[in-house]
């Protein structure tokens, strides 16, 4: 547990840093995100040893790369069509070389992480509050699994998902749920304290602290189940104690889209 904190610590003070640069330019927030993206695609083609097979692994990287970087600029759509386009050709032309289940697994994969990811960009580099919208979406599940793991460990009693996740516990998942509401009504007190002469509509905060503990969970057992299915313990080893990046963001896939959402139908900051 020491190591999975000290790991936490040295995390929070490299995402403070970002967003601190990040309020100055959001290009900051917008290369961080792409860097991240493309090391998560890398590590879920790891994951299947599709990484060694380059013609598949080069564009799925640079897809994720450039989505994100370009996902506020007029050529935003020109990655997702280069992308497609790109590995299909590569299944056609090399089909005796690559496996077609492969070349899907590296597309489905490449593309949820990506546009998951692209969300992200989208919320956090299109509004005036780029610091609030990157608390927000990766907090809440954060603070969720944070939730989770502390009640498991004191309180677990009754199995989740064994065959999936042998660890996890219903009393770790309401944990998780509470803590995860509680953490998006706190940061958005918080950022209300930081920021001062803005109003909050905490509406679109309690839609996103209820649904999204529960979608982490969803996004957590389904890269569960994905690791179950190449025999692998762990994504990679980049963060120790908590295993490779894709670990720490799996929780966050299905839950950023959401937050974007909701930005789009409710004006939370003003």
């Amino acid at each position: 547990m020491k190591l999975r904190l000290i790991s936490a610590a040295v995390g929070i003070v490299l995402c403070v840093v970002l967003m601190l640069l990040g309020e100055v330019n959001s290009i900051v927030i917008s290369i961080a995100i792409a860097l991240v993206t493309g090391l998560i695609c890398g590590e879920l083609l790891s994951a299947k040893k599709l990484h060694k097979e380059l013609k598949i692994s080069i564009p799925c990287v640079a897809f994720g790369v450039l989505m994100p970087l370009l996902c506020t600029t007029v050529l935003k759509f020109l990655p997702l069509y280069l992308f497609v386009i790109t590995l299909f050709t590569i299944m056609i032309v090399f089909h005796n070389a690559v496996k077609a289940d492969d070349v899907l697994f590296a597309f489905g994969g490449t593309m949820l992480l990506t546009l998951s990811m692209t969300s992200l960009a989208l919320v956090s580099c299109s509004s005036g509050y780029p610091s609030f919208w990157i608390v927000l979406t990766l907090g809440v599940p954060w603070l969720s699994d944070s939730g989770a793991y502390f009640a498991g460990v004191y309180l677990g009693k009754h199995k989740l998902c064994p065959e999936i996740s042998p660890k996890k516990t219903v009393e770790g998942a309401i944990g998780g749920l509470i803590s995860g509401f509680l953490g998006s009504i706190i940061i958005g007190l918080v950022f209300l304290l930081i920021y001062g002469d803005v109003s909050i509509n905490f509406i679109p905060l309690i839609i996103i602290g209820l649904i999204n503990p529960i979608v982490s969970i969803i996004g957590d057992l389904t890269f569960s189940v994905i690791k179950r299915a190449c025999g692998i313990k762990d994504y990679g080893s980049i963060m120790p104690g908590h295993g490779g990046m894709l670990d720490r963001f799996d929780s966050i896939i299905l839950c950023a889209p959401l937050v974007f959402l909701v930005s789009q139908f409710f004006t939370v900051i003003t």
